[in-house]
């Protein structure tokens, strides 16, 4: 039971630890802006369109840390 408890303690901070920085963080800035011109919303799935949120969330994000516009 220790043991359990001791891995589901690794699992929640490694969740915890890798959400800190988006899926796009390590995109540069001309590389994410590309990517946000390619999402269509209309014709996209539901994957396509989660990916597209997540890219808008890492515009917003360094929109405001640093001003970039996508």
């Amino acid at each position: 039971m220790k043991y359990i408890l001791k891995f589901g303690l690794y699992v929640l901070s490694v969740f915890t630890l890798s959400a800190c920085s988006g899926p796009f963080a390590d995109y540069s800035d001309n590389d994410l802006r590309e990517e946000f011109r390619k999402c269509d919303f209309d014709r996209l799935s539901p994957a396509g369109a989660q990916r597209c949120l997540n890219i808008q969330k890492e515009c917003e994000a360094r929109k405001k840390d640093r001003g970039l516009r996508c």
